[in-house]
C-alpha cells in the first residue's frame, strides 16, 4: 500500500511536461490563440496520455478578436512578445528537467523490488521540478499582465470567462507499445484544430 502514494504521484505529474511544449499555433480563428497550460490525465504508466489544452494564456494577444477587443496598441504587442519569448525558453528548460526526473521515477518504479526510499526521495526531485515549472509560468503570466492596463487586465479576464471550458483541446500522446487488444482512445472533439 505504501507504494501506491508514489505510483498515483508519478501517474499525476508526467503529463505536465507537456507545460513546455510550444502551444497550437492556431490564431487564424477567432479565439483560436488563447492556448495555454496543459493538463493532462494518464490511462496507463507506459501507454496513452489524454492531454487536455486549456486555452487561457500562451500568445492570447495574437487571436485579431482578442486584441481589438483589449485595445492593444504595437508597443504592448511588442512586449507581450518579447516577455513571453524570454519566459518560454526557461519553460522549456524547466520542462525538460521535469520530464528527465519523471523518467527516473518511472524507472524506480518499474523495477521488480522498489526501493522505497529512493522512489520517495525521487518523488521530491520530481515536486521540485514541477515547482520550478509551475513558478516560470506564473511568473510569465504575471509578467504578461502588467503589460495591460486594469481595464485591459478585466476585460481579458471577462474575455476568458465568456470562453469557459469550451475552449479545451483533447488529443493522446502514445508513449510506448499499447498492451494486446488495448482499445484505441477515441478522438478529439470535432472543430478543434492544432
Amino acid at each position: 500500500m505504501r507504494t501506491s502514494l508514489p505510483t498515483v504521484l508519478v501517474l499525476c505529474l508526467l503529463p505536465l511536461a507537456g507545460w513546455a511544449q510550444a502551444p497550437p499555433d492556431t490564431a487564424s480563428e477567432p479565439g483560436a490563440a488563447m492556448a495555454g497550460p496543459v493538463t493532462a490525465g494518464v490511462t496507463g504508466p507506459k501507454f496513452q496520455k489524454r492531454i487536455v489544452v486549456r486555452r487561457e494564456m500562451g500568445r492570447w494577444w495574437k487571436d485579431p478578436e482578442t486584441a481589438k477587443k483589449l485595445q492593444l496598441n504595437d508597443g504592448q504587442i511588442s512586449q507581450l512578445d518579447q516577455i513571453f519569448y524570454e519566459h518560454r525558453l526557461k519553460l522549456i528548460d524547466y520542462g525538460a528537467a521535469m520530464e528527465k526526473e519523471d523518467l527516473k521515477l518511472e524507472n524506480l518504479l518499474d523495477a521488480d523490488v522498489p526501493n522505497e526510499g529512493q522512489i520517495s526521495s525521487q518523488v521530491d526531485q520530481v515536486l521540485s521540478a514541477r515547482g520550478k515549472l509551475e513558478r516560470e509560468y506564473t511568473m510569465m503570466s504575471l509578467d504578461l499582465r502588467k503589460v495591460l492596463s486594469l481595464d485591459q487586465w478585466r476585460q481579458l479576464k471577462t474575455i476568458r470567462e465568456e470562453r469557459g471550458p469550451k475552449d479545451n483541446l483533447f488529443f493522446y500522446k502514445q508513449r510506448g507499445p499499447a498492451p494486446p487488444g488495448a482499445p484505441l482512445p477515441p478522438p478529439p472533439p470535432a472543430g478543434d484544430t492544432f
